[in-house]
Formats: C-alpha cells, structure tokens, sequence
C-alpha cells in the first residue's frame, strides 16, 4: 500500500502514530479497505464550498465488529476519526470533518437491511443503507408502506439524516421522532443498544421509542458521542387516496395570508405534517434549467423582472406551493379538496390538485399535446403523481439546483463536490406566523442580494408550530473571489437570523462554531458527557461542540432568560 506522506501536514512527533494506526488497520481489514491514496483523499477533502482539512486516510470498516476493533485501534494511537455514512451532505460539508487531521471511516459498505415488517410497519437498516435502496426494497415487495424521502440525493443514507436530524417528506418526515432501536459503538469499542432491544427477548424494541428508564437516543443525534451502526425506521402507510397540490402565489403579500390559512389547514389535520412544501421561484427554476446566461449577458445575480422571460410555468409568479393530501377514501379527497380550496383559493394565483383520474388523463393528451406544442407532461404527472416524493420516491430535483451557475451542461451522473458546484445551505426554523417567516425571507433576500446572489428560498412546517426554512447560497466554484464571497454571505446571514432570534435546526461545518459561547449549564452538561464517553476526544472533535468562544453575536439575554440558566 502506498501511505501518503504524513509529514506533509502532520509533523514528525505524531506520524508514527498515525502510521502505526494505518498498518493495523490495513492488517485487520485489509489493504483495500483502508485508503491512503492522494487521489481518494483530495476528494473527500472537497465539499461545496472551501475547505481546509486534510484527511490522512480513508477506512470502510463493513460490520459492527469491525467498526468496534478499528476504533479500539484509533483510541490505542489516540487517532481522531470521523464517521460518515454515504457522505452525500452537499451544502453542509459532504464527507469533509469539521477539525484537521481526522481519518474518515466511511460506513457506505455497511448496506445491509436487518430486518423488515410490512405488518407493523418498520425496517431496520446500518449506515450505508440509502433512501433509493430502500424505497425500491420496499417497492419490489408490494409493500403497503412507505419510507419518508428527502428533498436530497436518492444515494443519501437514511441513519445519516436521521443523526442529523434531517428533515423528510410527508407524515413521518419529523424522521428521529419516528425511530429507534439504535446499535452504537462508543468511543472505547463498546456497543449498546437503546430502547427496549436491550433486554434479551423483548418484543417491541423496533415498535417503540422510550424503553424503560432514562432515554438516550437524542444524546447520540447531531453530537459526537458514538457511531450508530443500526436503527429502525418506522414506515408510513399508502393512503386510500392520495392526490398532489399545487398553487402559485404572485406576491409576498398573498403570500402571508397563504401561510396563515396553511397553518389552519394543519392544525386541522386536513394538511398532514411536513406534506407542504414552498420555494421561491428561483429555487423552483434553478431546479428545472440553469442560469439564462442567453438572456443576462453573463451578468450576475439573475433579477426577479427577467425570470418572466424565462420559458417556465412558474415565472409570473414568485412562490410555488407543492403538496401531498392523503385521504382515506375517494370520499374524504373530495372534502379535503374543498376545504383547501376554500381556505387557500382566494390568495393563490392557480391552484389545482392531480389524482388517479386526472394523472390518467393527462398521459392520454401527452402525445397529441407534445405534436402540437413541444412540450411533454411526462415529467410532470411522474413527480406530481406516478413517482411523488409524497409517497416514497427519491429524486434528484433539488441536486439538478445545485449547477445553477455551472457554465456546462448537467452531466448524465451529478457529483456536486467533483464537479465544483457551489452551494452553502443554512437552516433556521421560524414560527408558523406570517410575520415571523416574511422578516426570516427579508433578511435571506436582502444578504443574499448583498453579495450578488439569488436568493434561493424553500420551507416545509414539521408542526402547525414551527416552521424549517432553507435558503441556499448556490454559486460556481470556479469563479475567481466566490467561494469567499459564498462564505462571508453565510457568515452575515446566519448572523442576522440569530439576532432575529431564528436559530438553526441543523448545521453544518462551516457553521459549527456559530452557537458557541452561550455559557450555560447545559453546554457544562454536554461537555461533561464528552468527556466521561471520549476522554481524549478521538470521535468527531468540534462536531456540534459548544463551548469555545464565540464567533457570531447572540441577542441580549432576557432577565428570565438568565434565571433559567442558574437552574440544573
């Protein structure tokens, strides 16, 4: 095997270490699981956006036990190490840790789905498992279930977003509210198991969250305690009828009153959770074409009064509304249909829902209409219907985005981080109020035009409570200046959020020091618990680690606020 030369970024004290690490590695799996090449390394050490950490290898360990042997093997040499799954992370950091000098084991080799029920509703997977792999899993069996997707690559891995907390698509899309049964390896090669799968026999260890005694599967989500190797995820089933929603809104002041009327329909249960989703229309169009270089001169960022010009369904209007109604009959559909028209038609430019009978009928006028106009329905009846996100089938809509100002064309297998595409995301939630989520949009439009960028804009509303918003800076790689003008747009953006008090759900690392600082009990707490499980920090160090100095500003504490903070 050739090892990479150490020295280049490590330092003669502690490459032996890291030398002696690798041969044992290599001994224990094999050369060709443990990877020192410089081509492999450089790659994984590309994100979306500018990194500087260097990797000084690559393992795939391909089972629980050998993920256990070769940490024991990390914590002997006191080697930092960085678990990812499939490393599909685009916009948060990819397969990149967040500290220098981090070997990556890469869990994409563990594949195996465990175990499956269609009866009560679960399947069990490790790692490497991917949304894709497991929809069609669960399609090839005539499932009567299905898994909640993401917005994201179908080769993403279902316990990668889950740790992460992750968002997903429809009723169970809250995804770490609709598992359990972890398997984890702690930092010293121990494995323990949470809920009820603990206790030899039990029946419901796949079927129930909380177990007996004090619950710790939330201590191993977004931290840097363990590397999870199995989890159970709970599936949703079929509806008896199911039909897509779609509205346009013009402006953003329908747009509020669109949003107040959602935020009925939810609590209501007519609209389930997580099953509406918004974007702005230069997510919607940066996720059907690339940047009209034809009609800007070449000139950036792109303005709302030429996205008109635009061949698009969606350019007169500014946002676009897409969602999933599940209905238990034909008859249900027909009153929930009625209610949502009633509540959101007055505000919306266009709305219109596709069912069994008018997905059929659009295939039939597909043909004559593509004679006559150019223009096929086939894509559309197979994202809104055939093939919906709503029901369990990954796409790659929201990857086709991520080479909105790439100069060439879309290539037949996307990789955002080997083709260079720029893309940061940012995550914060805001309450389910109009005037809350149209200050968050001012202050996502405002810096992102400050700094030459479209303001790319999505949002989806896990609860009738809150809502998760996305805005994404999307540039070029290639573009002399961007990546660090990219960085300083995040920076400011996030930073305003903040003293908006809009925090984020989820961050990535560029982001990971954006919350330090807060002095509080409960970082003492968190930091305690590293400490007793990690005492030489060898997993993941500065992966949501908070308790350096701050880098971003908060906003004043409140008297109360402070009182909370003296309490255990």
């Amino acid at each position: 095997m050739a090892i990479k030369d150490l020295t280049l970024f490590l330092g003669k004290d502690i490459m032996n270490r890291y030398q002696k690490a690798i041969e044992d590695w290599s001994n224990y799996l094999g050369e060709e699981n443990v990877d020192t090449q410089n081509e492999s390394v450089v790659d994984a050490e590309t994100a979306t956006f500018k990194t500087v950490q260097k990797i000084p290898a690559i393992i795939y360990p391909k089972s629980k036990s050998q993920v256990q042997h070769c940490v024991r093997i990390a914590a002997r040499y006191k080697i930092s190490i960085y678990p990812i799954s499939q490393g599909k992370n685009w916009g948060l950091g990819s397969r990149v840790p967040v500290q220098d000098n981090c070997v990556l084991f890469d869990l994409s080799r563990m594949t195996r789905i465990v175990d499956y029920d269609d009866e009560l509703a679960y399947i069990t997977v490790e790692p490497g498992v991917t949304f894709i792999q497991a929809a069609n899993y669960l399609r090839e069996r005539n499932s009567r279930h299905f898994i909640a997707v993401t917005g994201g690559s179908p080769d993403a891995s279902l316990i990668g977003n889950a740790m992460e907390r992750g968002d997903g698509i429809g009723p169970l899309g809250d995804r770490f509210s609709h598992c359990c049964d972890m398997e984890i390896v702690l930092p010293s090669g121990d494995c323990i198991q949470t809920g009820y799968s603990r206790f030899p026999g039990a029946k419901v260890g796949n079927l129930t969250r909380w177990g007996i005694g004090p619950h710790l599967d939330g201590l191993f989500s977004q931290s840097n305690f363990g590397i999870v190797t199995r989890m159970s995820f709970w599936l949703q089933a079929h509806p008896g009828w199911f039909q897509s929603l779609v509205f346009t809104v013009r402006n953003m002041s329908q747009l509020n009153l669109v949003i107040d009327n959602l935020n009925q329909l939810q609590a209501q249960g007519v609209v389930k959770a997580n099953s509406v989703a918004v974007w702005n229309v230069y997510k919607m169009i940066a996720s059907d074409r690339q940047y009209p270089w034809e009609i800007t001169s070449g000139q950036t960022p792109l303005p709302l009064e030429k996205i008109k010009r635009i061949k698009s369904p969606w350019g007169k209007s500014e946002w676009v509304g897409v969602g999933g109604i599940y209905s238990p009959s034909r008859r249900h559909a027909r009153a929930d249909r009625k209610i949502i028209k009633k509540m959101l038609g007055s505000y919306t430019d266009r709305i219109f829902f596709i069912n069994e009978a008018k997905a059929r009928v659009m295939g039939w006028m597909n043909r004559p209409l593509q004679w006559l106009t150019g223009t096929s329905l086939k894509d559309t009846i197979k994202a809104l219907y055939d093939e919906s996100v709503f029901l369990g089938f990954p796409t790659e809509k929201s990857t086709r985005s991520t080479y909105w100002r790439k100069k060439f064309s879309l290539p037949r297998t996307m990789d955002p981080d080997k083709d260079r595409c720029g893309i940061i995301w940012l995550c914060p939630v805001v309450p389910f109020m109009s005037n809350h989520l149209s200050r968050a949009i001012k202050i996502a439009q405002k810096t992102a035009e400050e700094f030459g960028f479209e303001p790319q804009i999505a949002f989806i509303f896990p609860s009738e409570r809150a809502v998760y918003m996305f805005p994404s800076i999307v540039y070029d790689r290639d573009v002399s200046g961007e990546d660090e003008k990219a960085i300083e747009c995040h920076d400011k953006m996030l930073n305003s959020f903040i003293m908006a008090g809009y925090y984020p759900y989820r961050l990535g690392i560029q982001s990971m020091a954006a919350l330090t600082g807060t002095n509080s009990h409960y970082d003492e707490l968190v930091s305690r618990i590293k400490n007793l499980l990690d005492p030489d920090s060898i997993l993941s160090p500065g992966r949501y680690e908070f308790h350096a100095s701050p880098i971003f500003q908060h906003p004043k504490r409140s008297a109360d606020t402070e009182r909370s903070n003296t309490c255990l």
